[in-house]
Formats: structure tokens, sequence, C-alpha cells
């Protein structure tokens, strides 16, 4: 990615104002641009930022509470369930670490989760087959089952639209 920084003369200005102005990053041999300074001069006169008290409003608790999100604002449920039905049985099988699913599970899902992650090697489980049910505006449940050739599990999760994504707020586990 690169970008073509552009410097324009300043309206109605003299030489002895340009003094004061910090140059733009020279380009290195390879093209790169150089970093920008992290300081910059002191300015003075009516360019100058002013300081600004700060606003003090009414603080509202509800506003940092997860916001429900509509089904029409949301990714398509079933390609979501296959993705995180996967992962989450790469979790269990010690393929995963649980860390990469923090966005998507509640606290609550999360510790569930950790509490099943496999401590000992197991043979490698696969998805079989995943079912989505859409039973309310944002809300989806969610089953599948999954396992070795011998053996089959079940899981159930319960995905709410919030903050423009999928959430994992339930998960049941039959193993």
């Amino acid at each position: 990615m690169s970008a073509v920084i552009y410097a324009w003369p300043l309206p109605h200005s003299n030489r002895d104002d340009l003094a004061s102005v910090t140059p733009l990053p020279k380009r290195t041999k390879h093209g790169k641009q150089q970093a920008l300074p992290l300081e910059w001069p002191e300015t003075s006169g009516s360019n100058a930022l002013k300081p600004v008290a700060p606003r003090v409003g009414i603080s509202n608790p509800e506003d940092f509470d997860a916001q429900p999100t509509s089904r029409a604002e949301l990714p398509d449920a079933r390609q979501w369930a296959m993705r995180i039905i996967h992962a989450l049985v790469e979790v269990v099988n010690g393929r995963r670490p649980v860390s990469q699913l923090t966005r998507w599970l509640t606290p609550e899902v999360h510790s569930q989760v950790q509490g099943l992650i496999a401590k000992t090697a197991m043979p490698t489980l696969y998805v079989r087959s995943i079912n989505v049910h859409e039973t309310d505006d944002g809300v989806a449940e969610l089953s599948a089952v999954f396992g070795t050739p011998n053996r089959i599990y079940a899981l159930a999760l319960r995905l709410e639209g919030l903050d423009g994504r999928w959430r994992a707020t339930a998960l049941d586990w039959g193993m």
C-alpha cells in the first residue's frame, strides 16, 4: 500500500512564517516514507489549538451493554454456524486455542469451553452435521453432531446478534 502526500503552500504566507513549518519526511532509497516526527514545534498565533474544557454529560450505563442487532445487519447464520462449530470442535480437540474465540463467545460460554478442552491425546473429531434454526430476529439455535468413526457426540448452541456480530450465549455439550 502506498500513498502520496502533497504539500500545498499556505495562503497569505510570507517567508518568515515558513521557517516554523516542519518539512515533510523524505522517502528512503526503497521508496518507503520515513516515520512522521513525534514532537511538533511550538506554534504561536491564530492557528494554534486552544484548550477546550471537557464536556460533562449524563452517563447511561445501558450504552455500554451489548446492543441487540437485527437479522438484516448480521452475516448468514448457516455459514457462521459452520465456522463456529468447526472452531469449537478444534478447541475441544486441542488443535486451536480457546483465546481465538473470545470475541464470539460470552464469558460464561468461554469458561465452559475452557473446561472441555482435552487434556490428553484423543482421536480427531469430525463434524458430521449442523442444523440451524432461526427462532427470532437476531437469534439462531444450532445443533451439531460430531465425533470419531466409532463414537458420536452432540452440541447445541444459541447465537444472538450482539454489537453487529453473532455471539454464542448458551452452549450444551453431549460428551
